[in-house]
C-alpha cells in the first residue's frame, strides 16, 4: 500500500499542470505603442486578423513587416510571440515575448505569455520568474498567481505552489484548476486530509471534473475506504476512461 501512495503521488502532480492559456487581452493596458507609423499599423492589422482566424502561417510574415517598419511596437511582437506560440515554435515565441517585454517591462500580460513559453520549453525557474514579476505588476490576477503556482510545483516547491494556488482561489473562488492543483500539493506534502477536501470543494463546484475525482479515488485509496473509492472510480470512468485506465494500471502494478 505505502507503494501504491507514493506512486499516486506522483502521478497526481503532473495531471493538472496544464499548459497556460496565452494571453493578449490588454484589458489593464493603455494604448502601448504611441505614433504608430501608418504602414506599420496596416501590417499590424492585417497580420492580427490572419492570427483571429487561425491563419499563423500568413500571419508572421505581416507582423515582422510591422516591427521592420516600427522596431518598438510592442504590440505587434506580442502577437507574432502568439502565432509562433500557436504553431508551437516556442523558441521564436520566447525571443518574441522576450522582445515584447523588454519594449513594455510592465506589460503583465506579456510576462505571462513569457512565462508561458519558458514552460513549453521547460525552462521553471525563468518561467517561474516571469510569472512573480506578473503577479508583482498586477496581484489582483488569479490567473497570474495560478500560472506562479503551476511553475512552483514543478519545482518541487509544494509549500510555496501551494500559498499561489490558495491566493488564486481567494481572488476567484471557482477557479477549478487552482482547486485541483491545491489538492495535488496537498498529497506532496502529505497533507491527505486537506488534499481531500479540496478535492472535494472542486467536485462540489463542478460534478464532471475528473482530476478531482481521480484525486478523491487516491484519497480514499490512502484512507483505505474502499467504497468509497470504488465510488469515485466508476464517476471517474465515466469522465475519462483514459484517465481512469491510467489509474487501474497504476494499482496493478503496486504490490
Amino acid at each position: 500500500m505505502k507503494k501504491t501512495l507514493i506512486t499516486l503521488a506522483a502521478v497526481l502532480v503532473l495531471l493538472s499542470l496544464a499548459p497556460p492559456v496565452w494571453s493578449a487581452k490588454g484589458h489593464d493596458e493603455p494604448k502601448i505603442t504611441k505614433d504608430v507609423n501608418p504602414q506599420a499599423l496596416a501590417a499590424f492589422n492585417r497580420g492580427l486578423r490572419l492570427e483571429k482566424t487561425g491563419k499563423f502561417h500568413e500571419a508572421v510574415p505581416e507582423l515582422k513587416k510591422a516591427l521592420r517598419l516600427q522596431p518598438d511596437y510592442a504590440e505587434a511582437s506580442m502577437y507574432l510571440g502568439l502565432t509562433y506560440a500557436f504553431l508551437q515554435r516556442y523558441p521564436e515565441a520566447v525571443a518574441a515575448f522576450r522582445e515584447t517585454v523588454r519594449l513594455q517591462p510592465r506589460w503583465a500580460d506579456a510576462r505571462e505569455n513569457l512565462g508561458a513559453a519558458l514552460s513549453k520549453m521547460g525552462q521553471w525557474p525563468e518561467a517561474r520568474a516571469q510569472f512573480q514579476e506578473a503577479v508583482r505588476l498586477r496581484p489582483d490576477r488569479a490567473g497570474a498567481y495560478y500560472l506562479l503556482g503551476v511553475a512552483l510545483g514543478k519545482m518541487q516547491r509544494h509549500q510555496e505552489a501551494m500559498e499561489a494556488f490558495r491566493k488564486a482561489i481567494k481572488l476567484k473562488p471557482d477557479f477549478i484548476k487552482a482547486y485541483d492543483n491545491l489538492g495535488m500539493a496537498y498529497v506532496k506534502m502529505k497533507r491527505w486530509q486537506d488534499a481531500g477536501n479540496t478535492f472535494k470543494k472542486a467536485v462540489s463546484l463542478k460534478p464532471d471534473d475528473a482530476q478531482a475525482h481521480f484525486g478523491l479515488c487516491a484519497y480514499y485509496i490512502q484512507k483505505e475506504d474502499r467504497e468509497a473509492a470504488a465510488k469515485e472510480f466508476i464517476i471517474l470512468k465515466k469522465l475519462d476512461p483514459k484517465l481512469a485506465q491510467n489509474l487501474e494500471d497504476l494499482l496493478k502494478k503496486s504490490p
